[in-house]
């Protein structure tokens, strides 16, 4: 049974009430990191034993949890939000189904889904602070400041469609964006694997000239990627590119813009460069390094 199936059976089981009390616990969690049964209470304006009945069920099908020796409050998880923005998203007639996953990644799991005209979809779950992920904050400084994971992923996914808006309708090629609820970013389908699992690639400078164009046509629209690897790059066996996981851009004029961009572009050569041999790339792809390199130094 798929994801989809699962909370659709849930919701049948689930009336207003019910996602009135996800609501409030999921508006709350930028403010307290165990919503108090008291403030659950106050802003549902429902009695004490019925808050505590929905409560009951709620946790019976895994949509919110109460931490061990905390009987007072409680926390969303993720399925709670997942059920919370996929309703949303159903309404909105964006979504009609979900099928296979597409891939699971460290701070995201991505599916294949469906829209009502039939298009086909990804669908981009944020996952931010799941067990194999817990040192995100090192990696991710701006989104550390949340305590909660959730929020965190809200946030992660809001910057992340953001930039796709930006970027898609200029010519850099990443998904092109459809919508976004909460912590779901939902896109046309892409196809293609991570260049490190890629067998099929014959002309790997190509490739990485490829990359650089949609580094240098992003950085003149003002974003710079700051967390780019051959990790979130697809290829496709035609050879094309397809640049993934935005939620940490950040604008060209921040002060670690270049930093992060020099990093971005010394990761890639030298990956190119130890795993293919590539030791000289087109002129206009190192007058623009040249150039990032120089005003890092001019600003030192």
């Amino acid at each position: 049974m798929s994801l989809f199936q699962v909370l659709r059976n849930v919701f049948r089981n689930l009336d207003e009430d019910h996602f009135k009390i996800l609501r409030i616990i999921e508006k709350n969690l930028k403010k307290y990191e165990i919503i108090p049964i008291e403030i659950i209470e106050k802003q549902s304006g429902l009695d004490k034993s019925s808050v505590e009945k929905l409560l009951k069920k709620l946790n019976y099908y895994k949509l919110v949890w109460c931490p061990r020796g905390k009987r007072k409050g409680y926390v969303l998880n993720y399925n709670g939000l997942d059920l919370l923005a996929l309703r949303n998203l159903v309404r909105r007639n964006i979504i009609e189904s979900i099928g296979k996953p597409l891939g699971v990644g460290k701070e995201a799991d991505v599916y294949e889904g469906l829209s009502p005209s039939g298009q086909e979809l990804a669908i981009k779950f944020f996952r931010i602070g799941r067990t194999s992920f817990r040192g995100y904050e090192k990696k991710r400084p701006t989104l550390h400041q949340y305590h909660s994971y959730l929020y965190a992923s809200i946030v992660a996914a809001e910057k992340e469609f953001e930039a796709l808006k930006i970027l898609n309708p200029k010519g850099v090629s990443t998904p092109e964006p459809i919508a976004r609820d909460r912590h779901i970013v939902v896109t046309k389908i892409f196809r293609g694997v991570e260049i490190p699992s890629a067998q099929y690639i014959g002309n790997p400078l190509k490739i990485l000239t490829r990359i650089l164009d949609n580094i240098v046509r992003a950085y003149e629209v003002g974003i710079v990627h700051s967390d780019l690897s051959v990790y979130n790059i697809l290829v496709t066996p035609s050879e094309d590119i397809i640049l993934i996981d935005w939620p940490q851009w950040i604008w060209r004029d921040h002060p670690m813009a270049n930093i992060y961009l020099k990093r971005d572009l010394t990761n890639l050569i030298r990956y190119f460069k130890r795993r293919w041999n590539i030791e000289n790339i087109p002129r206009k792809y190192q007058d623009f390094i040249d150039e990032v390199l120089k005003e890092i130094f001019n600003t030192a």
